[in-house]
């Protein structure tokens, strides 16, 4: 439940003896009305067990309260923008505020396949059991587009870069060694700063899927083999339909997409953030939406689309 926070509440009550530390801020993410804040918790609890944790948005003091990151805050303002810190409770009270997040403004949810929203074009939404969880944003090809691009330097293992939903978590695990040479496709995407975000990320396999299936550039059939995905909403549980034209699907009706079009996918095959194996990664087409994951070696140079999500 939401709340309003009175300013110098927590430094009447704040013990450092016994109250925790602040936690560490993380990532805002703006959603409809609302934001969605990440942060990690203090390597001090002090003398007693947190509880909760409460962000608390600048301006207004609207908060959000939960037992773990991230957590969102609700009744935000559209079109005003907001930052947001972030304090845990134990037994002995509250502990002091963190840094503040970055800026976000929260925007009612897109509702046309291509439209302008969140610095990008919305692709879709991706979900769980056919429950939309995010709008996908695809970055603008003048920027977030690589037509070129390495997913990894050397044919080798990469652990924790195996989810084919959560292409943020995906890109931080391969990011994370802050070695850009190592990842080059990972950190083209990690360091982007387009469309006024910041957290733009490479696109899991899935992610990148419903990129092709509502973006289709071209009127090319599909590769009827591939096409099924559980986290696209509604979820696909069979393949894409043949034939030329093809219907399922069919060219995008987003003029930008289409062949020849400011925002197009090229005709060519995509890196997402999924790794097959030690050797290759996982590639999406976007002439028939064939898929292949293996046989493309992760020192082969392919084409690269930053995306971003924002929480429903």
């Amino acid at each position: 439940m939401s709340m309003r926070y009175p300013a110098g509440f927590i430094s009447a009550f704040y013990d450092p003896l016994k109250n925790p530390d602040a936690p560490t801020i993380g990532t805002a993410t703006e959603g409809n009305a609302s934001a969605s804040v990440t942060f990690t918790a203090p390597a001090n609890v002090g003398g007693s067990a947190i509880t909760s944790y409460t962000v608390v948005s600048s301006p207004s003091g609207i908060t959000g309260t939960g037992a773990s990151s991230p957590i969102t805050v609700s009744g935000l303002s559209n079109g005003t923008a907001y930052t947001f810190k972030v304090f845990a409770t134990n037994s002995y009270g509250p502990s002091a505020l963190s840094a503040a997040s970055n800026s976000v403004t929260p925007v009612a949810p897109p509702s046309v396949i291509g439209q302008a929203y969140g610095g990008g074009y919305y692709a879709g939404q991706i979900g769980v059991s056919s429950v939309a969880t995010h709008y996908l944003i695809v970055g603008p090809a003048a920027s977030a587009q690589n037509i070129s691009i390495k997913w990894k330097n050397a044919a080798t293992d990469t652990p924790g870069a195996a989810s084919v939903i959560d292409g943020p978590q995906n890109t931080a695990d391969m990011v994370a060694d802050g070695n850009a040479t190592v990842y080059p496709a990972a950190h083209f995407c990690n360091n982007l700063v387009t469309g006024g975000q910041t957290d733009w990320y490479m696109p899991a396999k899935n992610e990148l899927e419903v990129c092709y299936y509502n973006l289709k550039p071209g009127t090319s059939g599909n590769d009827a083999g591939d096409g099924i995905n559980p986290n696209a909403v509604p979820a696909r549980a069979s393949g894409y339909s043949g034939g030329t034209p093809a219907t399922n699907p069919a060219q995008t009706s987003a003029a930008a997409f289409q062949t020849g079009g400011a925002e197009a996918f090229t005709v060519n095959y995509y890196w997402s953030s999924t790794e097959f194996s030690s050797a290759n990664g996982n590639l999406q087409g976007f002439t028939t939406g064939d898929q292949y994951p293996s046989g493309y070696i992760k020192t082969g140079d392919f084409h690269l689309r930053a995306v971003r999500r924002v929480a429903v």
